[in-house]
C-alpha cells in the first residue's frame, strides 16, 4: 500500500474512562496515545486528498465538499474495532488503528514462524469475553501471544502487515466516505435498512480499491476479528435469542458482506489485475482469492447449530490456551480425536483421466465444521464440508469448477474421492500425508 500506511506498526494507543462490553483502551498508554493520535491525523488525511479524492467524479467531489477526517483518542464506546462516521465527518479513532495493525504484526509473525495462527482470532475472542465479564485483565497482544516486541523488524512480517493493514485501513476510510456520500442514516433501527447501507458504503470502498487498482487482500482478517470481537464471546441457549441479538447489531452478519465482496472482486477481477504485469493471470487468481472471502465467513449463517460450537470454545478459552502452538491446526479446547481432518497434508491427486499431481492442502477444524484449501503453485482450490459417521462429506472449488467430495481418515493420512456437480466420485481419487504435528509450545 502507499507509504503513508507503511509505519502503521510505530501507533501506540490509550485510554478511555468508558466501561463498555467492548471497551478494551485500557491495554493502552493515554499519553502516547495523544501524539500519535496527533500524528495519524495528518496521515490519514493526507491519504483522503491524495488517493481518494483524485478518484472521484465531479459529483462525488460535489456531495464531499464539507467532509472532514478526524483521528481521535477512542471513539465513543473504546471500542477497538469501532470506525464511524457522523454527519460530514469520519472519524478513525487512534485505539482501533493500533489495536488492529498490533493484531496484523502478531499474526504474520506467527504465520512467518510455523504457528497457529488462529491464536489471534483466540485471543480477541477471549480478550472481549473477559472484557464483557468486567475484568480488565493485562493481556497485551504481542506478550499474551509471545510475539517479540521486534516482530516488525522481520521484512517477511513487515511485507504481510503493510499489505493487510493498508489495505483494510484504505478500506475502512472509504467505507465510511462511502457514508458520508450517501447521507446515510447513523440512528436507523431497522435491520435491513442498516445492511443496506453498510453494503452500499462496502460497494463505494471497493469501487474505490478497484479504481486505484489495489486488491482488498488482508479484509478478510479484519472482519474475522471483528466477528470473534463482537460476536463470538456471546453465547445463547437457544436459536430465537441468537436472532434477537443479531438484528440488535449496529452491522449487518459478516457473512452477507463477504458474499458481496467475493461477487465484487470476482466480476471486477480485471480491472484490479490491470496494474499487474500478467494480467490475465492476476486475474484468475484474484476470482480465486474472492473464495477466501467465503471461507472466511463464519460457519453459522449456514449451519444452525455450528453457533452454538464456536461460543463454547470462545467460553472454554484460557489464557495459557493462547500460547504460540506449532501448526498442527489443533483448536483449543478441543479432544485428541479431533486431530483427525485437521492439519497440513502433502497430497498426491489421481484425475479419471490418469493425470496426477501433488498439493499441499491445510485443513481447519472446529468441532465437525472443516474449512481449508490447497495450492501447488499452479492451482489454488477450496474446500469446505461436515464430517458425518467419521468421514468428511465436502464441497470444493478451483477456478470456475466446483462439486462435492468425500475423505476418510486413516490416522496421519488421508484418503478420499471427488466428483464434479452433486457426484462425491467419479472426477478423481486422492491420498495425502500429514506434514506437520507439533503442539508444543516454546
Amino acid at each position: 500500500m502507499r507509504k503513508r500506511f507503511a509505519f502503521a506498526l510505530s501507533l501506540i494507543c490509550g485510554w478511555s474512562a468508558i466501561s463498555q462490553a467492548q471497551n478494551v483502551s485500557w491495554l493502552y498508554s493515554p499519553e502516547k496515545l495523544k501524539a500519535d493520535a496527533a500524528r495519524w491525523g495528518e496521515q490519514i488525511r493526507a491519504e483522503y486528498r491524495e488517493t481518494i479524492l483524485p478518484q472521484l467524479t465531479e459529483k462525488e467531489k460535489a456531495a464531499l465538499s464539507a467532509i472532514k477526517v478526524e483521528v481521535p483518542i477512542a471513539g465513543p464506546k473504546g471500542d477497538p474495532f469501532q470506525f464511524y462516521s457522523d454527519g460530514d465527518t469520519v472519524y478513525l479513532p487512534a485505539l482501533s488503528l493500533r489495536f488492529y495493525s498490533d493484531l496484523c504484526v502478531a499474526n504474520a509473525w506467527l504465520n512467518a514462524h510455523g504457528f497457529d495462527g488462529t491464536a489471534v482470532r483466540n485471543y480477541v475472542g477471549y480478550l472481549f469475553k473477559e472484557a464483557g465479564a468486567g475484568h480488565r485483565t493485562a493481556l497485551p497482544v504481542f506478550r499474551t501471544l509471545g510475539v517479540p516486541d521486534n516482530a516488525r523488524d522481520e521484512s517477511s512480517v513487515t511485507n504481510r502487515v503493510d499489505r493487510n493493514f493498508g489495505n483494510t485501513i484504505f478500506f475502512l476510510l472509504a467505507h465510511e466516505v462511502g457514508h458520508v456520500l450517501k447521507k446515510h442514516r447513523t440512528n436507523l433501527t431497522d435491520l435491513v435498512q442498516k445492511r443496506t447501507q453498510e453494503i452500499e458504503a462496502d460497494s463505494f470502498a471497493i469501487e474505490m480499491m478497484r479504481r486505484i487498482g489495489q486488491v482488498p487482500l488482508g479484509l478478510e482478517l479484519w472482519f474475522d476479528f471483528e466477528h470473534s470481537a463482537h460476536v463470538a464471546p456471546v453465547k445463547f441457549p437457544t436459536d430465537a435469542e441468537w436472532q434477537k441479538y443479531l438484528a440488535g447489531l449496529d452491522h449487518p452478519m459478516t457473512t452477507e458482506r463477504l458474499e458481496a465482496l467475493a461477487v465484487t472482486l470476482e466480476t471486477a477481477a480485471d480491472a484490479f489485475a490491470r496494474n499487474q504485469s500478467n494480467q490475465a493471470l492476476w486475474a484468475e487468481r484474484y476470482k480465486n482469492w474472492a473464495q477466501y472471502f467465503r471461507l472466511a465467513a463464519p460457519r453459522w449463517t449456514t449451519n444452525p447449530v455450528a453457533h452454538t460450537a464456536e461460543y463454547s470454545q470462545v467460553q472454554d478459552l484460557h489464557v495459557e490456551d493462547l500460547k504460540p502452538r506449532k501448526t498442527g491446526f489443533t483448536i483449543p479446547g478441543t479432544t485428541d480425536h479431533e486431530s483427525d481432518f485437521n492439519g497440513l497434508f502433502a497430497v498426491r491427486r489421481t484425475a479419471a483421466n490418469g493425470e496426477q499431481d501433488t498439493i499441499d492442502l491445510l485443513l481447519l477444524r472446529s468441532r465437525n465444521e472443516v474449512m481449508g484449501g490447497y495450492s501447488n503453485g499452479k492451482v489454488d482450490g477450496f474446500i469446505e464440508g461436515e464430517i458425518k459417521d467419521g468421514a468428511l462429506q465436502f464441497i470444493w472449488r478451483e477456478g470456475g469448477l466446483t462439486g462435492h467430495g468425500v475423505a476418510e481418515s486413516q490416522g496421519e493420512r488421508l484418503r478420499g474421492t471427488w466428483g464434479t456437480g452433486d457426484a462425491k466420485k467419479g472426477a478423481g481419487e486422492f491420498s495425502g500425508v500429514r506434514q506437520k504435528k507439533d503442539k508444543t509450545t516454546p
